[in-house]
């Protein structure tokens, strides 16, 4: 009975740590390219394939973190009122 219930414990943990490993996360700081002042509250989209897979916004200082995100090739949007929206392609996570 032991021996049955520590090997499912260790198949639960060993498919956990692979879910682990084909995940990730992307983050960063929207800054102006003129001032090199954070733009808060700017929006930030990644795609794959023309399909949002994931999004959010900065914070007050700039900064976001999107995750998990797949394991993959995506394109970076980010765009705020009054600024040009900006598209990094092939952003390897």
């Amino acid at each position: 009975m032991i021996k049955k219930l520590l090997f499912a414990i260790l198949c639960v943990l060993y498919g956990t740590m692979m879910y682990a490993q084909s995940q990730g996360s992307i983050q960063g700081k929207i800054t102006d390219a003129e001032t090199k002042e954070p733009i808060p509250f700017a929006n930030i989209v990644i795609e794959s394939g023309g399909k949002q897979v994931g999004g959010t916004s900065t914070d007050f200082d700039g900064k976001y973190r999107i995750s998990p995100i797949p394991a993959g090739r995506y394109d970076l949007k980010a765009s705020s009122v009054g600024f040009k929206p900006i598209m990094v392609t092939g952003v390897i996570i």
